[in-house]
């Protein structure tokens, strides 16, 4: 008998190498695109919000600006209008005290008024120093006041010493004039000022045209210090850059008040304007990580169950091999033809065998459609929380109240009693007559916040309306129709140009000064009464007054 032929072993398999293989090939399918997608998320995500944050900053800045010149706005109207209202010797013989103390109640905006006549001679004076008798006739806040009638001071230090600014309003009277000087409370307008900051290290601040602090800042800097701000070139509209100062990175915002010619600044740290956003960003990439992560742990599954599927059937092969080669041993020399047609057979099905498991293979794909699900999936989700970061940091500024807005029922003749209470006070600031003719009413239904905006716009247009006229008068009634209840708000100012009636409930549409409204008080009016059922109308007369009518329904009970 021939001794039978056994073959030789394969090389053994790296199974480990395979492994290796199949998962980078995975995680080059798979992970590759989502770390793509998630650099241009994190790049759109930081550029866009990079961008809304500067814009809220322009915005904020632009809406403090025009809080502070409407500030200064109304202080010198209310110089001019008390300037206008008395006589300089009433003013000196006793009148400037009980000023300053009306003045006063409020808040403490000033800190001293005086009475200044043409030669600059200080004729009264009501405050803290000793400026009685002093004179200004060289000084040159006098010299603006004489030739323009009205002054904004820059800060200054002056007889008194400290720093401080002024409003200053001429008067003519006979063939003279005389001037009323107050003095602006400089920690009330460093507080109104920097109302606007945000952050660690934001801060609202006022430099002059030399770069001087015209406020005080949140970190120690004081009025008149050089302010070090490199660029104080006059620009229009609102400025948003890039600044090194003191070896600090800031975003500068920047804009110029009209009068006085100031730079109103918002500055920040680069690093606390973009802490949110980094923080976003960590968040998200952390979030990818964790994404990254499952990924490369599927990925290392599926290919070590893959490895191990083709393990077990080359260990079986093999084992069917060996099973073949040793039956074959057994055959007789007289069946050596057979036994050699069988020993070749054995070994070409063993090829075909495993070129056809080969082409399987080959042909399958890399990775199981239930994982691919999974692993899309997982990346599905890491889309979706990007999503919702983006959603959170959208005031901090886009405003800073909700006010209770649930209905309820209202009566109107108290309200209003307490509402006319209150105003009285800027009445007689203005010169004008408040009164009431308020009936028993029936209740209506609303939002007391609501009815209190309504009544609280049309009092004040119609105080706007008379002030300073001297005869001032202004009435609020209340009365009950059928089925409703009719409040009028009557004033006898110059009244409504009939060309205008129509267009006066309009957004933005104002027929005041300008800095004195924003032409939204009657359009808002005009709403919340639709909301509320009822209408709203206005009867004038030019040089006869106004008189505004608002018409509610009745509560329910009320009609039943």
């Amino acid at each position: 008998m021939s001794e039978a032929s056994v073959s030789a072993p394969a090389h053994p398999t790296d199974y480990r190498a395979m492994l290796v293989s199949l998962v980078r090939r995975v995680l080059l399918v798979s992970v590759l695109p989502l770390i793509v997608i998630a650099i241009a998320n994190f790049i759109l995500f930081f550029s866009l919000n990079r961008s809304i944050v500067l814009d809220q900053q322009a915005n904020l800045l632009r809406y403090h600006k025009e809080s502070i010149e409407a500030f200064l706005a109304n202080l010198t109207a209310e110089v001019t209008a008390l300037a206008h209202q008395y006589p300089r010797e009433e003013l000196v013989n006793g009148h400037l005290e009980r000023l300053f103390e009306v003045l006063q109640q409020s808040a403490k905006v000033i800190t001293d008024i005086g009475v200044i006549d043409a030669d600059g001679q200080h004729l009264k004076y009501v405050g803290p120093f000793d400026l009685a008798g002093r004179n200004y006739k060289g000084t040159e806040w006098f010299n603006e006041v004489v030739e323009g009638g009205y002054y904004i001071s820059d800060v200054f230090t002056g007889f008194r010493g400290v720093p401080h600014f002024i409003i200053a309003v001429k008067r003519s009277e006979a063939d003279s004039f005389w001037i009323l000087r107050i003095t602006v409370n400089t920690d009330y307008f460093s507080r109104l000022v920097d109302a606007a900051h945000v952050g660690r290290t934001g801060e609202t601040f006022i430099v002059n045209r030399e770069g001087r602090f015209q406020t005080k800042t949140r970190f120690g800097d004081r009025l008149l210090e050089p302010s070090g701000f490199p660029d104080l070139e006059y620009h229009d509209g609102i400025k948003v850059r890039t600044l090194r100062m003191g070896g600090v990175g800031y975003i500068c915002t920047t804009t110029w008040l009209s009068n006085p010619r100031w730079l109103l600044i918002f500055r920040q740290q680069v690093r606390d304007v973009y802490a949110p956003l980094r923080n976003a960003v960590v968040v998200g990439i952390l979030m990818s990580a964790a994404g990254v992560l499952g990924a490369g742990v599927l990925a290392f599954l599926f290919a070590h169950r893959q490895v191990q599927v083709l393990k077990r059937a080359d260990a079986a092969n093999e084992a069917l091999t060996q099973r073949l080669v040793a039956t074959g041993k057994t055959a007789a020399v007289g069946e050596m033809s057979a036994g050699l047609a069988h020993e070749i057979n054995n070994p070409l099905a063993t090829i075909d065998t495993l070129q056809t498991w080969i082409r399987d293979l080959a042909g399958s794909t890399p990775i199981s459609e239930e994982d691919r699900l999974e692993i899309l999936d997982a990346a599905s989700k890491i889309g979706d929380q990007v999503a919702r970061c983006k959603t959170i940091t959208q005031g901090l500024l886009k405003f800073a109240r909700r006010v209770d807005s649930s209905p309820q029922q209202v009566l109107l003749s108290p309200m209003l009693e307490e509402m006319v209470t209150v105003m009285r006070s800027r009445a007689r600031i203005e010169g004008v007559v408040l009164d009431t003719d308020l009936a028993d009413v029936p209740a209506v239904r609303g939002a007391p916040a609501h009815l209190q905006q309504i009544f609280m716009n049309l009092i004040n247009n119609a105080l706007d309306a008379t002030a300073g006229r001297g005869d001032g008068r202004v009435v609020v009634r209340s009365r009950a129709t059928d089925g409703t209840v009719r409040v009028e708000i009557e004033d006898n100012g110059p009244g409504i140009p009939p060309e205008l009636l129509s267009s006066i409930f309009l957004p933005f549409y104002t027929t005041k000064p300008v800095g004195k409204g924003t032409g939204l008080g009657l359009a808002i009016c005009y709403g919340l009464v639709q909301e509320l059922g009822g209408s709203i109308e206005v009867n004038s007369q030019p040089g006869k007054g106004a008189t505004f009518t608002v018409t509610l329904p009745r509560a329910a009970q009320e009609t039943a």
